[in-house]
């Protein structure tokens, strides 16, 4: 429901809002998740954690580069905090070297005082993004 709301919204101010409500969201699963204690996370919620921090991954990204000085730090913070998120889950869960070596380069290109090459970052972000999905094989 958050994820769509994001999409949805056309005013900029307000797609930030729900982009930052739909990662909280994500962070709560995760931390649902975590008070559990599973031993087999393949369940549904699961699946919502995992899918919805791999798009919000790709969407947050693109909109970092879309906003402008003062709503990109925030978009680019948003995205930081949406991949330690997952940096979370793979502690918790299922640590994979290349995707936490793919999220840490990611995390560095989006430093909002030294924002990276857009269509590299774009380009990691998905890679982020596959790498994420295949947690779930």
């Amino acid at each position: 429901m958050y994820i769509r709301e994001f999409l949805e919204e056309k005013d900029l101010r307000e797609k930030i809002k729900k982009l930052s409500r739909a990662e909280g969201y994500l962070r709560y699963l995760l931390f649902e998740l975590i008070g559990y204690n599973i031993k087999d996370w393949r369940g549904g919620d699961l699946r919502s954690l995992i899918c919805g921090l791999s798009y919000l991954i790709v969407q947050s990204v693109k909109l970092c580069y879309e906003a402008t000085d003062g709503d990109q730090e925030t978009i680019c913070g948003i995205s930081r905090d949406i991949l330690d998120t997952m940096f979370i889950l793979m502690k918790r869960w299922n640590f994979n070297e290349d995707l936490y070596k793919l999220g840490s380069k990611l995390w560095t290109k989006l430093d909002y005082e030294n924002l990276g090459d857009r269509r590299e970052v774009k380009t990691l972000s998905l890679e982020v993004s596959r790498s994420i999905l295949s947690l779930l094989k």
